[in-house]
């Protein structure tokens, strides 16, 4: 199951809109290389990491932990 979810972007204005989720933490990724944007949610415990290659968005990355 992928985490990060295409989002529609508006060709004629350029822009991507997203809603704010109560209780939640996303990260909105847009690429302009690419002409793509992404949302994904953030791990409630680590590291959401956004991971370029050649000026372009290649991964997100996710690791998690648990509080002690």
């Amino acid at each position: 199951m992928k985490r990060a979810q295409e989002l529609p972007i508006d060709i004629n204005n350029m822009t991507v809109s997203h809603p704010v989720v109560p209780g939640k933490v996303l990260v909105l990724v847009i690429d302009g290389v690419q002409g793509k944007a992404k949302v994904a949610e953030a791990v409630e415990h680590g590291f959401t990491i956004i991971e370029t290659a050649k000026g372009k968005t290649a991964r997100i990355k996710y690791e998690e932990s648990e509080l002690f």
